[in-house]
């Protein structure tokens, strides 16, 4: 059987034993991003109906993996995905902002301060009511992946909690109607998104990826606070 993403990265880093948390979540300012989408502008926040709608318009129904087959199935995903080639990601604290979050990301999930951790744009998904994905858990897309990294942007939609399960435990995350939330977790956490009740739910998935060399800057402070 193969390793898991938590024991690869253990032999990566010495056999060493990962502690810390399976998930956490993390709040940075809203203006700390600035979102393009190919055909649809600027996305601004909190986003609303109408923005939504023209977000779906350039999107297409989600895909998600079951063994070998990637599959179209709206009973088990129902929602939409914008393709990372449309989606362009910038502002003039974005970096700083990302850096900082991937620095509490790993301090939080227990990993060496040795570790850098790198955030690889998968998808921007668009949840609208009724929309959901029922529990799984992700497929591994790069040998240096150990997690995922979900950002969710402001808006004034109810429900589509995030639910991250690991070894018996579950943790809810609801997403802010002001500030960008981060929720990461490892790869062999069991999630799923529970039905949006109304409004529109925007979230941007990233891939993590893990390397287990000095980070530049081990001692900086953050900007953002935990939740």
């Amino acid at each position: 059987m193969g390793r898991t993403a938590r024991e690869r990265l253990a032999r990566l880093l010495d056999d060493a034993e990962v502690p810390g948390a399976f998930s956490a979540q993390i709040l940075a300012p809203a203006d700390a991003l600035q979102v393009e989408v190919n055909g649809v502008g600027a996305v601004r926040t909190p986003v609303g109906g109408p923005l939504a709608k023209k977000l779906i318009a350039v999107g297409r129904p989600a895909k998600f993996g079951r063994a070998e087959q990637t599959l179209t199935d709206a009973s088990v995903r129902d929602t939409w995905e914008i393709t990372p080639d449309l989606v362009t990601l910038d502002g003039p604290a974005w970096e700083a902002t990302l850096g900082a979050v991937l620095d509490g990301v790993r301090d939080e999930l227990g990993l060496p301060p040795t570790t850098t951790l790198r955030a690889e744009l998968h998808a921007m998904l668009v949840y609208g009511k009724g929309q959901f994905f029922l529990p799984h858990q992700d497929s591994e897309k790069d040998d240096a992946m150990v997690g995922t990294l979900v950002v969710s942007l402001p808006s004034a939609h109810t429900g589509g909690e995030l639910v991250v399960e690991h070894g018996g435990e579950s943790v809810t995350y609801r997403m802010s109607k002001e500030e960008l939330s981060f929720v990461a977790f490892y790869a062999d956490c069991r999630h799923q998104v529970k039905p949006v009740k109304s409004g529109y739910r925007v979230t941007l998935t990233f891939n993590l990826l893990a390397e287990g060399e000095a980070c530049g800057e081990p001692g900086r402070s953050p900007t953002w606070r935990t939740a």
